[in-house]
């Protein structure tokens, strides 16, 4: 087999990768930085940094690899992000494809926790990694995952509870 024919064989491999976890990694992405856009462009990057090292990727790993990469893209852009002041023009539509995950009852549940909790409870029950992993990956104890997870989702349920009581007044 000639390196042209595998190359292409690589190149398929990994097109069928993208197209089978395309839609889980970006609704990751998207939880933890609420934003349609930032989320297309995290899953990008992890996807194009997975690419350029797919010959070495084993198979097996493959979507803990790509999934550590988008966390760790988002990690990242949190360290290096600077306010930039941005004009909303109230007059422009939201698309169209955009409206579920923008009334998305999780993403609302997680909307006033910390990027550091919001990290966790994703990276934790969504992308149902292991506390041990977790505190691996972000560099923290088992101890804190915990305790952060705990106080997170009590946050999230405290949340949920007022607007159920609010939602169930208006209803009157």
């Amino acid at each position: 087999m000639g390196r042209g024919q595998r190359r292409r064989e690589l190149d398929l491999e990994f097109e069928r990768f993208v197209v089978a976890v395309w839609p889980r990694l970006r609704r990751a992405a998207y939880l933890l930085c609420h934003d349609t856009h930032e989320a297309d462009d995290l899953v990008q990057t992890a996807l194009a940094a997975t690419y350029a090292r797919w010959r070495g990727v084993r198979r097996e790993d493959a979507y803990a690899y790509v999934r550590r990469a988008v966390v760790n893209a988002y990690l990242d852009g949190l360290r290096r992000r600077r306010p930039v002041p941005v004009e909303h023009d109230p007059d422009r539509l939201v698309p169209a494809d955009h409206s579920v995950e923008a009334r998305s009852e999780l993403a609302e549940l997680l909307a006033p926790l910390s990027p550091r909790e919001r990290t966790i409870i994703v990276w934790r029950y969504y992308l149902d990694a292991s506390e041990a992993e977790v505190a691996q990956r972000l560099g923290i104890s088992a101890g804190t995952v915990k305790s952060t997870a705990s106080r997170a989702l009590a946050r999230a349920r405290s949340a949920a509870s007022i607007r159920a009581t609010t939602t169930q007044g208006e209803g009157r």
